[in-house]
C-alpha cells in the first residue's frame, strides 16, 4: 500500500496503483497535458473510495510507502487504464531535434 500525496492531503492506494499514477504523472508533465483521474482508495475506516485528482505540469504529486496489507487490492482494472493513458501521452509526445 501506499499514499498518493497531493497538497494537503493524501490517499491510500495500491501500490500498483500508486506507481501507475505516479508513472502517468510524469508523462503529462513530459507532454505537456493534463488529466483528471479516479484514483481507487480505502478511507480512514479502511471502506473503498474513489478519490479524483488533476494530474499536469505544475502540480505536485508524490507517493509515499504505507504499511503493508496482506489484503491489498490489486486495482487491475485501474492500472491497465493508467498505463494506457500514459502509453498514449507518451506516443503523442513530440520528437526533440
Amino acid at each position: 500500500m501506499k499514499y498518493v500525496v497531493y497538497g494537503l492531503t493524501s490517499v491510500l492506494t495500491s501500490t500498483t496503483a500508486a506507481t501507475a499514477v505516479m508513472h502517468y504523472a510524469v508523462a503529462l508533465v513530459r507532454t505537456g497535458g493534463s488529466d483528471l483521474v479516479a484514483v481507487p482508495a480505502v478511507d480512514i475506516a479502511g471502506v473503498p473510495i474513489t478519490v479524483e485528482i488533476v494530474l499536469g505540469p505544475g502540480i505536485g504529486v508524490l507517493a509515499e510507502p504505507a504499511a503493508d496489507d496482506l489484503l491489498e487490492p490489486e486495482h487491475r482494472e485501474f492500472v491497465a487504464d493508467i498505463t494506457e493513458r500514459t502509453r498514449t501521452a507518451l506516443e503523442r509526445r513530440p520528437e526533440r531535434a
